[in-house]
């Protein structure tokens, strides 16, 4: 792709210099020779990226930018100067310049700014893309809501995602969607057309992280050929999730708190305060209580995260959710995999009613995966699924020690006991079980599903014709 950019520099030898070695880096320069040229051009023609000398007469650079930036806040504007202060630096900054480079021959700084210039504008271009698909798969009405467990979390989501500055903090179990309700929380709320950047703590080494989250100078460390926008930068507008959260370092743990504290940081190596505008959320499958107990995660940290935790409910807890993802995963799979599938069998139902689902969410999303590359019909059934889910227990889990004499019209439907009797079949038991419970529920079947942990559809699909 080729870049627009227009060059002001007042100095008609460097102006043109800078123009030629520019165009045969495959930029398509415009110049002008002073601010107020360029306050004229902007009028007709839109620059990708704004390349402008600090020292003019009458208008100088910083009097362009404030110009501009009124006009054409999303602008990318570079400042030159060959005798620049750290006083004129921090006023760019303050102003909004994308980056304050030294005036040189060799254009090398200019060079390396433009590259992150480009970069940025090719991920904000990505995001508009992106942001589009996602505003439509992360839409509130596409979350899958059906048990009530999940309607009264899903409450508090669309409180959260009217209120785009509180920070967030996602608690639950491994696979039970974290990563994806905080993706939601974005998508529908007013930074959704910026970026989600998540940071997975534990992948990133622990002497990079620094650099990967802020970004550093040129020549700060060996080895930093050039600036480096950090992470946090790149999503200026948006949001960042720091997942895993619960394994950062203390060390990071307390350079992390300050950002959020102050909104705003220094690359390494750097003088100059970026402020920055994003909404922080974080998730966990740790107790971050317990880690602060002892002495694994600073508490002020915690404090800061925990403005609002939303604790994400396990697929076990969710169970009328269960069928409705699976189709889901289905049709995803089945799609992907250019499988002829398309409905979910009744012996398939039954046996995902019955899992417990370990790895919640990104399980079921896994074995449908699975089950739908070994499906060579339509119809996918209990037959598909590996051995170790096919012969997994019940999930109501059944004391048998007391004996049946403890049955009583007055006992929770919810406490029922009964004696395993030799030679019975485990269809059998079952069988007694579900009488038993719609017993002390009165007949009410949607009271005793509730109380079995199961649907509707599926008592009824269990309990065997009289």
């Amino acid at each position: 792709m080729t870049w627009q950019l227009l060059l002001v520099e007042d100095e008609e030898s460097v102006r043109e210099a800078f123009a030629l070695r520019l165009a045969d880096q495959g930029y398509a320069v415009q110049t002008a020779g002073s601010g107020e040229e360029c306050l004229t051009l902007l009028k007709s023609f839109e620059p990708d990226i704004l390349v402008l000398d600090l020292v003019m007469p009458n208008l100088s650079g910083l009097d362009v930018l404030e110009r501009v930036k009124q006009t054409s806040p999303n602008l990318l504007v570079i400042l030159l100067t060959a005798r620049g202060t750290v006083k004129d630096a921090v006023e760019a900054t303050r102003l909004g310049a994308f980056d304050f480079v030294a005036k040189s021959i060799d254009m090398e700084d200019l060079q390396h700014a433009l590259t992150r210039a480009t970069q940025l504008l090719t991920l904000q271009r990505q995001v508009r893309l992106q942001s589009g698909q996602d505003a439509e798969r992360y839409a509130i009405n596409q979350v899958i809501a059906h048990s009530p467990a999940t309607q009264s979390f899903m409450t508090q989501v669309r409180e959260l995602a009217r209120n785009e500055r509180v920070t967030v903090l996602l608690q639950g179990e491994t696979g039970t969607g974290k990563q994806y309700i905080g993706r939601v929380i974005h998508y529908n709320s007013a930074r959704s057309h910026k970026p989600c950047i998540e940071v997975d703590c534990p992948s990133i080494p622990r002497e990079l992280f620094e650099s990967e989250l802020f970004g550093h100078e040129k020549g700060s460390f060996t080895g930093a050929a050039g600036r480096k926008t950090g992470l946090i930068e790149l999503a200026e507008g948006g949001t960042v999730l720091f997942d895993e959260i619960g394994d950062l370092p203390l060390p990071l743990q307390a350079k992390l708190l300050r950002v959020i504290e102050e909104r705003a940081f220094r690359r390494i190596g750097g003088s100059i305060t970026i402020p920055v505008d994003v909404r922080f959320m974080a998730a966990t499958n740790r107790n971050l209580k317990d880690a602060v107990a002892k002495g694994e995660f600073r508490e002020d940290l915690y404090f800061r995260l925990n403005v609002v935790t939303l604790t994400i409910p396990p697929l076990r807890e969710r169970s009328e959710d269960i069928t409705p993802l699976a189709e889901q995963f289905l049709i995803r799979s089945a799609l992907s995999l250019r499988k002829p599938v398309r409905h979910l069998g009744e012996s398939a139902r039954v046996l995902l009613q019955r899992y417990h689902f370990p790895g919640n969410v990104r399980e079921l999303s896994n074995l449908m995966e699975r089950a739908v590359l070994f499906c060579p019909g339509e119809t996918l059934e209990e037959v598909h699924f590996p051995s170790d889910v096919r012969e997994t227990p019940l999930r109501p889990v059944v004391d048998t020690t007391p004996p049946e004499s403890t049955f009583s019209d007055t006992t929770d439907p919810a406490q029922v006991h009964l004696t395993f009797r030799l030679g019975e079949s485990l269809s059998d038991l079952e069988d007694r079980i579900i009488t038993e419970v719609l017993h002390r529920s009165g007949g009410n079947k949607t009271r005793a599903a509730k109380h079995l942990g199961v649907t509707r559809w599926l008592l009824e699909r269990r309990r065997k014709p009289k």
